[in-house]
């Protein structure tokens, strides 16, 4: 299902495609999967068509924080017995393409099943306005192949020393994989907005340093109670605690997302 409801930069998108972000991590545990979803409802709320993959194929964390239970994921997909359209989970205007569960072929695909996986999704032409990757933690294959999709990637961290280094190790590798991709750091879980600040000055620094090029500061998030609740309520803390600090964190994101998406239609019409 694809929310029909008109948005002013949908007209683009049929032109030029969904604008595509890969949520990653150097390490797991940061709240990733749990942000992705936010995010993705956030938008769907803002009148946006969007997909989001659980590109941790291997595992079904959005299911989980969804409380979902779909019959089809994407080993249905990759192996040719459903088509798209058939393999898609719904909740309340989301489209999400599921992973498996537990299947550790899925895990880490090789090389003809990356290209067998890209020409069935298509993304260039489906008709979204965003797609959220929620890739698989670490460096590995599928998130070179989530991050090689990507028009942006949100690199994702906590405010802690173990969790900024693994943060640049995804960034040097990803930079390796996708030099066109823009990368922004966003911090999780932070009691202060200096410290959100603080991480990203340090792995900026050694980016610039000694990958010679710079990222860009998405913002934050604060740690929040409602996190929690929500993750045991297996529901969006956008959608049950809306006002809360974490909620406006996100939604303050997801705005600089949209005006972005505005800003592209607007130089395709020029152009």
């Amino acid at each position: 299902m694809v929310q029909m409801e008109q948005n002013p930069a949908m007209t683009a998108q049929i032109q030029t495609g969904p604008h595509i972000i890969t949520v990653a991590s150097g390490k797991g545990g940061v709240g990733k999967t749990h942000f992705s979803v936010n995010l993705a409802t956030k938008l769907v709320e803002m009148k946006y068509r969007v997909l989001l993959i659980d590109g941790d194929l291997g595992l079904a964390n959005v299911n989980v924080l969804l409380g979902v239970n779909p019959e089809r994921n994407a080993s249905h997909l990759l192996n040719g017995t459903h088509s798209f359209e058939d393999v898609l989970t719904h909740v309340n205007g989301l489209d999400i393409l599921p992973a498996g569960t537990a299947l550790a072929q899925l895990s880490e695909l090789d090389i003809s099943s990356q290209v067998r996986l890209l020409k069935t999704l298509d993304l260039a032409n489906r008709p979204y306005d965003f797609v959220i990757i929620d890739s698989a933690a670490g460096i590995g294959g599928n998130v070179r192949l989530a991050v090689s999709l990507a028009h942006e990637v949100l690199v994702m961290m906590n405010p802690e020393i173990t969790s900024l280094t693994d943060a640049y190790a995804l960034v040097k590798v990803s930079r390796a994989a996708n030099r066109a991709t823009n990368f922004r750091v966003l911090v999780n879980n932070v009691k202060m907005a200096e410290q959100a600040r603080e991480m990203f000055t340090s792995i900026n620094k050694a980016a610039r340093t000694f990958l010679s090029f710079s990222l860009e500061f998405a913002g934050y998030i604060y740690r929040d109670n409602a996190v929690e609740k929500a993750l045991r309520s297996q529901k969006p803390f956008i959608e049950l605690f809306p006002d809360t600090p974490a909620a406006r964190c996100v939604e303050n994101l997801a705005k600089k997302l949209s005006e972005g998406l505005e800003k592209t239609f607007v130089e395709n019409r020029i152009h």
